[in-house]
């Protein structure tokens, strides 16, 4: 619970710094797949000290931390939202990717 705490103070301050809509979009897009390979690391590594550490300290992924925070009709709204947050990630990335070519 204290990593989450922290990981929202850490994007409230991001957002506070860059004040641009892309830069809130790119950082949960960051914030999900390093939670995505921690939670391939924990799951995947022989170490027990390890993985336990990573289990109790940090959720799976950002729409793991929405299902234990909310419940009904918020928690389908929120990871809508989320659903939507990705598809906007994916429109980014897609622009560089074609503009650098």
């Amino acid at each position: 619970m204290d990593i989450v705490v922290i990981v929202l103070v850490i994007g409230a301050i991001a957002v506070m710094i860059f004040k641009r809509f892309s830069s809130v979009i790119y950082y949960l897009g960051i914030i999900d797949i390093f939670l995505r390979v921690l939670d391939f690391i924990a799951n995947n590594l022989p170490l027990a000290v390890v993985s336990n550490f990573i289990n109790t300290y940090f959720p799976n992924s950002l729409p793991g931390i929405i299902e234990s925070y909310s419940e009904g009709i918020f928690t389908t709204v929120l990871l809508w939202a989320l659903c939507i947050v990705y598809i906007i990630l994916l429109f980014y990335l897609i622009k560089i990717f074609w503009k650098k070519k």
